[in-house]
């Protein structure tokens, strides 16, 4: 599982060959393919050209539609005006074809920032429990959801109960309980917020149901580099290496 590349080329394509290296199946995208870095269009081809399964996220759909840009910070709505001028109109059709919500293999709910809303978020405790009652009542005998938005790495879980909390993230792999549900946040590929810069994804296997995150250096030098030819506000450039 990846999440908010944010067009950030270099952790992208690092990320990537990590999952080559692991012989992993699938790679499923949570969403904000681009916005705030500068290699947007590279982005949208390396993810077609992969045949990754991709969920519409806020950027996207800014990217392609600038009124839903409008209430974004400044430094991201910069970044979108010009992520919409270089993006062409293939990627853009692209982007737009992407759905808000999927539900994969009848057994896995994926989604960027809440199923209702990709401009939602879910960081706090009634943030996850309105996710949770949403997968009951819309979703039924799905338990485990995937999202992303936050750029933070993120598990709750619902237990029988209807007990909703947050799981201590460990160093390890983490062994989901089939007695309860769970929502599951990544972290950020190309703008991680957690005080580290290194490019963070997560690896979850079905049989047992297991999750480990996964961080990966990149070459952020690049990354930054490419943001200020670029024109792109310099922020944009000093919070990569800052992991903020």
């Amino acid at each position: 599982m990846i999440s908010d590349v944010h067009s950030n080329l270099e952790a992208l394509k690092a990320v990537l060959e990590e999952i080559e290296k692991d012989d992993i199946s699938l790679v499923v995208n949570l969403g904000d393919l681009v916005g705030y870095n500068a290699n947007p269009k590279e982005c949208v081809d390396l993810v077609q050209k992969r045949k990754i399964i991709s969920i519409l996220g806020n950027h996207d759909r800014a990217a392609t539609e600038l009124k839903f840009a409008e209430g974004f910070n400044i430094l991201a709505y910069q970044a979108l005006v010009w992520s919409s001028k270089t993006l062409s109109k293939g990627h853009k059709k692209y982007l737009s074809s992407l759905e808000h919500t999927r539900v994969l293999w009848d057994r896995y709910l994926l989604f960027h920032g809440a199923p209702e809303n990709p401009e939602s978020y879910v960081f706090y405790l009634f943030q996850a429990k309105k996710v949770f009652n949403y997968m009951r009542k819309k979703t039924p005998g799905v338990r485990i959801g995937f999202f992303g938005h936050t750029h933070h790495r993120a598990v709750w879980k619902r237990d029988i109960r209807g007990k909703v909390s947050k799981v201590e993230i460990p160093e390890e792999q983490l062994v989901l309980d089939a007695e309860q549900m769970y929502i599951i946040n990544p972290g950020s590929v190309g703008q991680p917020r957690q005080q580290q810069w290194k490019a963070s994804y997560l690896v979850f296997t079905n049989e047992p149901e297991t999750i480990s995150f996964r961080s990966v250096a990149y070459d952020v030098q690049s990354a930054q580099s490419k943001i200020r030819e670029a024109h792109l506000p310099d922020y944009l450039a000093q919070r990569l290496e800052a992991g903020v």
